[in-house]
């Protein structure tokens, strides 16, 4: 049942419970809803692409504008031209980053978040150790993920330019957005919750509001609605969480019932501004998308730069 109110820390438990996809696809599985995605699915999804006009919708913040003081990301340049003299030379740099977090389009795998000491598919959380994960590890997607995507202009929905933080989304404006853009939902979708973030972060001049981030997203009462629609993949310009949550003490519930329970993979931070612009212009909110994870060994997750193809 869908809510029109936010949801409660008492909602939570029988929310996650009914969302729940352990077992669904065997025991074994580490790949959650990216198995809705068919070889049938993507291959339709593919029939989206009538322009081949390219949009990438990925970024990592170098200036530590998006996070704090000391930024989070670290380029180092090894050799540049600087140095260059006659005949053969290069450059070459370092790039280190703890992706996890509001600075960089990262997808999150599934041994990324715990709940009462489990993960996705009832695994322990115990198998994620300080070597690295050895289950429901980002190698899981290391095929890329390749399936038709939707953008929803939640902003337009409200007539705002951005949606509030503290107004978190709910799935009667998932639902309006699409009556609006025309626009359907399919099982195997990419789902992308445009929420305006750059907008809201120009208006205020930060992310942050007396140090505590934050950012809009979903309430965990859009969960039922995103189990239902049979979403393969969630995506949006800020944390999918709505930041800080005022309906309770558990701080990211969406996170929770999506990866843990749903095996549902989440990007965070895609620079969805250039996307949302391309849909606007074209009255045209699906096309395909393809994302293609690093292949870290043991890794939670991976830095991406998805594209979506017109």
């Amino acid at each position: 049942m869908l809510h029109t109110q936010l949801m409660s820390d008492e909602e939570l438990p029988a929310v996650f419970k009914a969302v729940s996809n352990w077992g669904r696809w065997g025991a074994d599985d580490e790949r959650g809803t990216l198995n809705l995605i068919t070889p049938e699915v993507t291959a339709h999804a593919a029939t989206e692409i009538r322009e081949g006009a390219t949009v990438g919708f990925g970024s990592i913040d170098l200036s530590g504008s998006l996070a704090a003081a000391d930024p989070p990301t670290r380029h180092v340049m090894l050799k540049h031209g600087e140095e260059a003299t006659d005949g053969y030379a290069s450059a070459t740099d370092f790039l280190g980053t703890d992706y996890h977090g509001v600075h960089t389009s990262h997808l999150d795998a599934l041994c990324h978040v715990f709940y009462d000491g489990r993960m996705y598919n009832d695994r322990p959380a115990g198998l994620v150790r300080s070597t690295g994960a050895e289950a429901n590890t980002i190698e899981a997607f290391r095929d890329g993920i390749a399936t038709r995507g939707v953008l929803l202009d939640i902003p337009a929905v409200r007539g705002t330019a951005f949606v509030d933080p503290l107004s978190p989304v709910v799935p009667e404006e998932l639902d309006a957005a699409l009556a609006a853009q025309g626009t359907d939902i399919r099982e195997g979708d990419a789902l992308f919750v445009y929420v305006g973030r750059s907008a809201h972060r120009a208006a205020t001049g930060s992310d942050f509001v007396d140090g505590a981030l934050h950012v809009a997203g979903l309430d965990a009462s859009c969960l039922p609605w995103l189990h239902e629609k049979g979403i393969a993949l969630l995506g949006s310009d800020g944390a999918n969480d709505a930041l800080p949550r005022k309906a309770g003490a558990e701080r990211v519930p969406v996170h929770v019932g999506a990866i843990v329970y749903m095996g549902l993979p989440l990007l965070d931070n895609a620079a969805l501004d250039p996307l949302a612009n391309a849909c606007r212009e074209r009255s045209r909110w699906a096309f395909f998308t393809a994302i293609t994870p690093l292949a870290i060994s043991g890794g939670t997750g991976s830095p991406v730069n998805p594209v979506a193809i017109f």
